[in-house]
């Protein structure tokens, strides 16, 4: 064998070397070839473009693996050159694989930036994820590829948040999982690696607490009378101070109607705030009206939110309706928008509600959402069947009795006993024949 390629082997016994030609592929990313293809380009005139897209023969001295053998060194030679040959072009591969993964690669901000227009384009309330989005992207890193947020990178988020209350946990672990899922189902990337990842376990509280009756009357009575007066106070100071050119701004907020509405539809807090009167039908007249939502949060599932207006709702809606009304109920009068924030005035209400109540409103109960907890609950007290109850269904926009019930309705105690005051076994006496037959 040796005899086939003598040059492939040099020296005498004992020092014998291997020197094959090694035939480097075009565009090979090994060590040596950047200095023997300058070399060739040089040699040749050729461009150095063209010599790197052709294969070139490179001959490297190696020390034989047998010094003392010629023609053991001679088919060590056609192994090596075979071997590394398929090493070069191995390599090659790979990292042709990586350069066309770094060209089609999707960076977690790329991620991010979706989520966020989606969010922005659909109203789906971006203010308040917007923290928790702009957290996730710092945790991660824009420029991580996708491909590498996995279980590790999951539990490293969790981790994270460890000190924040489990229900803040599942927010995060849940707002990563819409991101990357909302980017897959839009083909952004083709998937992730946080398939059916399992979410922190919260203990919710689904015990309703809605204000009793008297709660209710006090903060729709007293408390929002003193609220408005306060109001009012304020506004006149401000009109004052803008004689003067003070800075101040006037309070516009017009909590009693958004109350009304709250209480007497069971509206959730963004449909109310963004109610129009397109979605209002009143007859003056009768003193009727109906309300239908022409968006909610269950409008895909091809539920309808609609149901009739109390003679008080319609009162207050007569009062401030314009002639031919369009658009916002309530607009903010700077933005000509739906009111996107009231705590303030909500809380300040809440603060008289509890002086004047002699204990303070708190959880749930300091919860401008829980006149959709009352309203259930009261209302649910004047159903007669069920029939009535799947209308306050309907009226709420929800999915089912059973979900109602679990979050809203409200059996006290008091309701209880009132149920089953007077209930005994019957007994069999009190049947007549033709009551039996009747009854059975």
């Amino acid at each position: 064998m040796y005899r086939s390629a003598p040059d492939y082997v040099s020296g005498r016994k004992g020092h014998f070397e291997i020197v094959p030609w090694i035939t480097h592929p075009p565009f090979c990313v090994c060590d040596v070839c950047p200095k023997f293809r300058e070399r060739e380009a040089a040699k040749s005139g050729k461009p150095i473009a063209e010599i790197w897209a052709a294969p070139l023969p490179i001959r490297i001295r190696r020390v034989s693996p047998f010094p003392d053998s010629r023609k053991a060194s001679a088919a060590a030679v056609h192994v090596l050159k075979a071997e590394e040959e398929a090493r070069l072009s191995e390599a090659l591969d790979k990292a042709d694989a990586q350069n066309r993964a770094r060209q089609t690669a999707v960076s977690f901000g790329t991620v991010a930036d979706a989520y966020r227009a989606h969010l922005i384009a659909a109203d789906k309330e971006y203010d308040t994820s917007r923290s928790r989005i702009d957290n996730i992207e710092a945790l991660i890193g824009r420029s991580r590829d996708v491909d590498a947020v996995d279980i590790k990178v999951y539990r490293e988020l969790i981790a994270e948040v460890g000190e924040m209350t489990a229900a803040t946990q599942r927010h995060y672990a849940s707002t990563l999982l819409a991101m990357l899922n909302y980017a897959r189902a839009e083909r952004v990337i083709k998937t992730h690696q946080l398939e059916a990842v399992r979410l922190p376990q919260v203990i919710r509280d689904d015990t309703p607490e809605p204000w009793t009756k008297y709660e209710v009357a006090v903060i729709m009575g007293p408390a929002l009378d003193e609220y408005e007066r306060e109001q009012a106070a304020w506004n006149a100071k401000v009109a004052k101070d803008k004689a003067n050119r003070g800075l101040r701004s006037p309070s516009a907020v017009p909590l009693r109607g958004l109350c009304l509405v709250a209480y007497m539809t069971l509206m959730r807090p963004k449909n109310n705030r963004a109610l129009t009167w397109q979605e209002v039908t009143i007859d003056p007249q009768t003193r009727t009206g109906r309300f239908r939502l022409d968006q909610h949060k269950n409008i895909n599932k091809g539920i309808k939110a609609r149901g009739s207006l109390a003679v008080e709702l319609v009162d207050y809606l007569l009062s401030i309706r314009p002639a031919n009304a369009r658009g916002l109920i309530h607009p903010n009068p700077v933005t000509g928008k739906p009111y996107v924030d009231i705590r303030k005035q909500w809380n300040r209400l809440v603060a008289i509600a509890s002086r004047i109540l002699g204990y303070e409103l708190t959880g749930k109960k300091a919860d401008f959402f829980n006149f959709r907890h009352t309203g259930a609950s009261h209302i649910a007290e004047r159903a007669r069947d069920a029939s009535h109850l799947l209308s306050v269904v309907k009226m709420m926009g929800d999915t089912s009795i059973a979900t109602v019930n679990r979050h809203y309705f409200n059996i006290d105690d008091l309701m209880l006993e009132e149920i089953v005051d007077g209930w005994v076994v019957p007994e069999l006496a009190t049947f007549t024949p033709d009551r039996f037959r009747a009854a059975s």
